[in-house]
């Protein structure tokens, strides 16, 4: 579907910048220091562009967007006699007749972004001895002060790093777009492939390989810890995909219960003094608490029997005393989105824990079947911690003659990681290489690269698993 639905995830493109946000007609968002309501893009089809007129979105047609960012349009009728150069102008902050105050009772009033830049031209007293391009960057300048236009575009894995790191790279480890394009190439990701993903840094890695998939494949994605955080699948989610595409192709499974596969302890479960209090299994274990005390009542049990005994068993439970008998007979369920509001909330989230409980167990045991097989085509880890560990470990459940890559920030824990891999002559070809990448402005007769770019895009170590 490429139209906008509440709740889906929307990037907000501006002229110089850009924000991931969740429509919600009632909760504005914020971009840059404006406040938005984003409610009117609802029913609307990605890639449609909107101007800002009183903290609302108000959308334009594709032919006013072309003739307003075009770069020949110059408002104002005298203003449009081009200077030869710019020797005669002096920067004394009195070009310009409209005072402040009288901006902003332009904006007080209502009055629409054009008439204002408009307004601006026709009382600049150095605007027609402006050279053309000086008149052109003016305009842009003002233009996109008080006339923003937004761009609500459909998030990708690839516009998703854009933004994640245009914002703050540490919190997808500095890994560039041309990184993650580099860790998929590597690791020949395709439609139809089983892969593990060891991703400490939003999602974002877990995202890229599901694109790649499409609906046919398998992701393992591995995690530190007893339970996930809270932000390990944002840019899963942000991709708007359907939940059963997900639920029939991502899973989840903790790195200790994949070191115990490898130990031949697999099916113990984790021990309850090893997990912080609080963390995800505190929730679960009150979950499990509030679980107890519903399925006490007969009421719950019997309507859940009642469901049985319908075969309606992929409708959503609107009862959480249902959904949690349903859970103890071994039934796959799923709650509604909202909560009716004759339930009690407090039962409602019960209810919603232990859906996750049982989904996150799901997901881990086919993913316990997978990495059984060792036949996963591809490793790609990108962590936080130390990668040795967790490649020497995890390349175990990979099948020989199948690639695996390795992200890191610095040079020096892939090294070590190389090292090691060298050592127990458990692959081939191993190579790390530095990215780079240059961004170039691309406009007629001014054609040059960008003049700030990255310094550093991290590093990949690559190699192709053998067997002793």
């Amino acid at each position: 579907m490429n139209t906008i639905k509440e709740g889906d995830f929307v990037v907000l493109r501006g002229s110089d910048n850009g924000r991931l946000v969740q429509v919600d007609r009632k909760k504005p968002v914020f971009f840059g220091k404006k406040k938005i309501n984003i409610h009117a893009a609802i029913g609307e089809s990605f890639g449609s562009v909107f101007e800002l007129y009183n903290m609302n979105l108000r959308k334009i047609t594709a032919a006013e967007y072309k003739k307003r960012c075009s770069e020949c349009e110059v408002p104002g009728g005298d203003a449009q006699t081009t200077g030869q150069d710019n020797r005669n102008l002096v920067d004394n902050n009195n070009s310009q007749r409209l005072t402040r105050e009288d901006i902003e009772t332009f904006k007080a009033d209502g009055t629409s972004g054009e008439t204002i830049v408009r307004t601006l031209v026709e009382n600049s007293a150095t605007f027609r001895d402006k050279t053309e391009y000086s008149q052109r960057k003016y305009l842009h300048k003002k233009q996109k002060k008080y006339q923003p236009h937004l761009t609500l575009e459909r998030p990708t894995a690839r516009l998703l790093a854009e933004v994640y790191y245009s914002q703050s790279p540490l919190k997808i480890g500095n890994m560039r777009v041309d990184s993650l394009a580099q860790m998929l190439t590597c690791c020949n990701v395709r439609s139809g492939g089983r892969y593990m993903v060891f991703d400490s840094w939003l999602g974002l890695l877990t995202a890229a390989v599901l694109e790649r998939l499409g609906q046919d494949g398998s992701v393992v994605q591995v995690y530190a810890g007893h339970g996930p955080s809270s932000s390990y699948r944002q840019a899963v989610n942000a991709l708007n995909l359907p939940e059963e595409l997900l639920h029939s192709t991502l899973l989840e499974l903790p790195y200790a219960r994949a070191c115990a596969l490898l130990a031949g302890s697999a099916s113990s479960e984790t021990p309850a003094e090893d997990v912080p209090k609080d963390g995800p299994s505190f929730e679960v274990e009150m979950a499990e608490a509030s679980e107890d005390s519903l399925l006490a009542n007969n009421s719950g049990t019997k309507a859940a029997k009642q469901q049985l005994e319908s075969n309606d068993k992929s409708t959503a439970a609107t009862d959480p005393k249902v959904c949690l008998a349903l859970l103890s007979l071994g039934m796959p369920v799923r709650l509604k989105t909202v909560a009716p509001p004759d339930i009690p909330k407090n039962d409602y989230k019960d209810a919603e824990r232990a859906v996750r409980k049982q989904r996150r167990m799901q997901e881990q045991e086919r993913a316990l079947g997978l990495l059984r097989t060792r036949s996963v085509d591809g490793l790609l880890v990108a962590s936080k911690h130390h990668p040795t560990a967790i490649v020497l470990s995890l390349l175990e459940f990979v099948a020989p003659s199948r690639p695996f890559a390795v992200f890191c920030s610095y040079r020096e824990p892939l090294v070590d990681c190389y090292a090691q891999l060298k050592d127990a002559g458990s692959a081939v070809f191993l190579k790390i290489s530095e990215s780079w990448l240059r961004s170039y402005q691309v406009l007629p007769d001014r054609t040059h690269p960008a003049i700030n770019m990255s310094g550093g895009g991290g590093y990949v170590l690559s190699g192709i698993k053998v067997t002793g």
